[in-house]
């Protein structure tokens, strides 16, 4: 008797989706998020697994909460974007500081 298989399910910043329709990115980030941990570095990467078209500033978002203001530049694959940009399969996320002087 064959069995069909289950598809798991996962959250992310869209809501629920199905395994099968993931991509994979890597994300660093040297803003420390609100709830980690004093032993957190900065810089750590960390995979994370997504619906396709998700743009990077939903993870921002929820990732970072009421410290995205503390967000100065995201970078994708090298290349500094803009948050609206649509996440793709192997995308690596870098997430910078506002730095300040003058």
């Amino acid at each position: 008797m064959a069995r069909g298989r289950r598809r798991m399910k996962f959250i992310n910043a869209d809501g629920v989706g199905e395994v099968g329709q993931q991509i994979s990115i890597t994300f660093r980030s040297f803003v420390l998020p609100p709830d980690a941990k004093d032993d957190y570095p900065p810089g750590k990467r960390i995979s994370l697994r997504l619906s396709p078209g998700t743009e990077v500033g939903k993870i921002i978002d929820r990732i970072f909460a009421e410290k995205v203001n503390q967000i100065g530049m995201v970078v994708i694959n090298g290349k500094a974007v803009e948050r609206n940009i649509l996440l793709e399969e192997g995308d690596r996320v870098d997430v910078y500081e506002l730095l300040g002087g003058g």
